[in-house]
């Protein structure tokens, strides 16, 4: 699931897009204690653990991009991805007015990365994504945004 927020900041608004994987698939991490494969993958990549999501790390991962189309489909894709299979693929993104505005202005969007946000409570957001943050299960980074052609093509 993911949810799309415009966010206001002194130095101005910042997109959002917060994914969410409710049911993490755990892997034996680095010392032996399971961790989540949708949180360890994109930390080896340079995505930084959150500590407060009111002012999440923004390190830039330049290997990883956000792509939305016209019709609303988000893609999120990795450097691991296949051009069948990406991190996030075909789902159907809501965006609050002047978000794609502001991300295509900027060419970036903040991107959030938890188990467990229940993205479908957005009441309960900022809870949420606190406990998760308290868990070790909620990242971020600064990544590419595109907006695309129906089928994943570039929008001329």
């Amino acid at each position: 699931m993911a949810l799309a927020a415009l966010v206001t900041y002194p130095a101005g608004k910042i997109p959002f897009l917060w994914v969410d994987d409710p049911t993490p698939v755990r892997a034996p991490g680095p010392g032996g204690d399971p961790i989540s494969v949708i949180i360890a993958l994109p930390l080896r990549d340079g995505f930084a653990l959150v500590a407060d999501p009111a002012q999440p790390p923004a390190p830039t991962v330049t290997s990883w991009r956000v792509e939305l189309d016209a019709t609303g489909l988000l893609r999120v894709c990795s450097p691991r991805d296949t051009p069948e299979q990406s991190f996030v693929s075909d789902l159907q993104l809501a965006t609050p007015p002047g978000w794609r505005e502001h991300a295509h202005r900027l060419g970036a969007v903040l991107l959030l990365v938890g188990c467990g946000l229940q993205l479908d409570d957005a009441a309960h957001l900022e809870e949420n994504a606190a406990a998760c943050a308290r868990a070790g299960l909620l990242i971020s980074a600064v990544v590419a945004y595109a907006e695309t052609q129906p089928g994943g093509r570039p929008r001329p």
